[in-house]
């Protein structure tokens, strides 16, 4: 990664599984003097909730919340403000840090589709270089394409088959049809498989809403679901101690997720419903299982039983933290 030495940057980021300290480290260890805030300056699921509903009703509370903690920072101007997702920040907000640092280079990055974040197109204006995890938004909004990418602490060597705890895991949190896939992959499994599910939900009333109007939640059960995140040891855990790794991918987005990527790093064969991954160049049958979002899942024993095949080292740089962000901050 190149020197970033006295740098000033801003980073607006979400808070979702330390992957903000993770970004903020990296910067930092190339010689960055970082300052971070959250692209939801606030905790309560209901906010968040509101936030990307109704986004216009938090805009001055967040407005207010960010301006002290700029206040707080004490910098005059920064050099770099790199941006992931925003959901916060106005167009008030985003004018006066143009404002207040005229020569900083403003970079945002989508890790989420813009059928989910439609609110935030009219953001895209305030940037200087626009990102997207997704090939389809960089092609209709004019940005670059970026793949997303794996932390450092994912890197492990790849254990012997007798020491797996797990055949399967899954950790993520349960949205769209998550669930239904979950229990059909279960229930198509072998006798005897040994699998670890951990499908998260803020709250038990955001459950109850998921009941009403999610028909994938039929037959479901509040005891099906966890309500606080997974701490990161514990995922990094689940990780080394699995065969293979479940990605279900959002149905509104064609990216692949983090955990894709995180699967490359530990070595781990991955499963997973998005039929994009076939064109990436890191893709090989052996490690990778597609299945259909719609059907019922089958897994192939040849699958199961072939040992994971390392990727490259170049595909492994690639993919790395350290070359997200070189490529991000080009």
């Amino acid at each position: 990664m190149k020197s970033l030495t006295n740098k000033r940057v801003l980073l607006c980021a979400p808070s979702f599984f330390g992957y903000e300290h993770e970004i903020s480290k990296a910067l930092q260890s190339s010689g960055a003097q970082v300052d971070y805030i959250p692209d939801r300056p606030f905790t309560s699921p209901f906010l968040k909730a509101v936030t990307r509903y109704q986004r216009r009703w938090v805009l001055g509370y967040a407005d207010r919340q960010y301006d002290k903690a700029l206040s707080s920072f004490g910098r005059q101007q920064y050099d770099l403000i790199l941006v992931i997702q925003g959901e916060a920040l106005s167009d008030r907000f985003l004018t006066a840090l143009r404002a207040s640092s005229p020569n900083a280079t403003l970079v945002l990055y989508m890790w989420d589709s813009f059928k989910n974040k439609r609110q935030l197109v009219g953001n895209l204006t305030h940037f200087d270089h626009c990102l997207s995890f997704d090939p389809l938004d960089a092609k209709q909004y004019g940005m670059t394409f970026r793949p997303l990418f794996y932390c450092p602490e994912f890197v492990s060597a790849v254990p012997p088959p007798q020491a797996y705890e797990y055949d399967v895991s899954f950790i993520g949190t349960a949205h769209s049809d998550r669930y239904s896939i979950v229990h059909q992959l279960a229930a198509a499994l072998p006798e005897g498989s040994r699998t670890y599910w951990y499908l998260f939900l803020q709250s038990t009333w955001m459950f109850h809403i998921q009941k009403l109007g999610n028909p994938s939640f039929a037959g479901s059960t509040s005891t099906d679901f966890q309500y606080s995140p997974l701490a990161r040891a514990e995922v990094q855990r689940v990780f080394r101690a699995s065969r293979s790794v479940l990605d279900i991918e959002h149905p509104a987005q064609t990216g692949l997720t983090m955990r894709t990527f995180e699967a490359l790093a530990a070595g781990k064969k991955l499963i997973t419903t998005n039929r994009n991954i076939l064109e990436y160049d890191f893709f090989d049958s052996q490690n990778i299982l597609y299945i259909e979002r719609d059907q019922a899942p089958a897994i192939p024993t040849e699958f199961s039983q072939t040992p994971y095949r390392p990727a490259s080292r170049a595909l492994m740089e690639k993919y790395s933290l350290n070359g997200w962000l070189n490529d991000v901050l080009k």
